[in-house]
């Protein structure tokens, strides 16, 4: 439908993955135009979508896909009719704490003041930041660790997630009470909405299913906690 495929390969044979420049505007992101075609959302079908510098994208982009990372489809209305893309995509972004890219890090000092801080972050809507289910703060790697040889190979990765895939597809495992009571204490304390009830219980279950666990405990739901929005972004 997008034209993008080779006439001697018509077929898509590998997971996409899109990464648009951060310029790209919300039709090129969600699809639209005359006709209308389909956005790197729907080409990231069944793939990954990376959207780096997140805050650089516009706003109006960032929150047409709200949608689809909820239902997996993009609605496209025009005069003439409507046009359905399906857009079930996993989204990956990166983004600095803050504009000049010094918060967060021991070794810098952020210049940035309070209203350049507050119009970064008034970019990114709660709405939008709740639909990620792991939000991860990464430091700047030291010198020591730039030098060191290589980390768990890729392969053993790859064979303990299809493990607990399979665990998850045979029988999921069930909450303790006592991780209930945990993630009932979560939602009255923390800015913590319905539908991020149901992202950290989704990961407690993934975390408890990477270990071999027969059900899910405390802190498995206490890990699921911690991949909420940092205090960074709040703070």
């Amino acid at each position: 439908m997008a034209g993008l495929l080779a006439p001697e390969r018509p077929l898509v044979s590998r997971a996409p993955f899109r990464a648009p420049h951060h310029s790209a505007s919300t039709a090129a992101i969600v699809g639209g135009g005359p006709g209308p075609r389909p956005g790197e959302a729907s080409l990231a079908h069944r793939g990954v979508l990376l959207l780096d510098e997140l805050p650089e994208f516009q706003r109006a982009a960032l929150e047409a896909l709200r949608q689809p990372l909820e239902d997996g489809m993009i609605a496209i209305a025009r005069a003439s009719g409507q046009a359905l893309f399906p857009a079930r995509f996993q989204l990956v972004a990166t983004m600095n704490l803050c504009p000049c890219a010094g918060r967060g890090d021991p070794a810098a000092e952020c210049s940035c003041s309070p209203q350049r801080l507050a119009a970064f972050r008034d970019k990114l809507s709660r709405a939008l930041l709740d639909r990620f289910d792991l939000v991860v703060t990464v430091p700047r790697p030291r010198a020591v660790e730039l030098a060191a040889g290589p980390s768990e190979p890729s392969q053993r990765v790859k064979a303990r997630v299809e493990a607990a895939r399979e665990r998850l597809r045979k029988a999921a495992p069930l909450r303790t009470k006592a991780a209930d009571e945990l993630l009932t204490r979560a939602v009255e304390r923390l800015p913590l909405s319905g539908r991020g009830r149901a992202r950290v219980a989704r990961v407690a279950r993934t975390a408890a299913a990477l270990v071999a666990a027969d059900a899910v405990e405390p802190e498995h739901v206490a890990e699921a906690l911690a991949y909420r929005s940092p205090k960074e972004l709040a703070a």
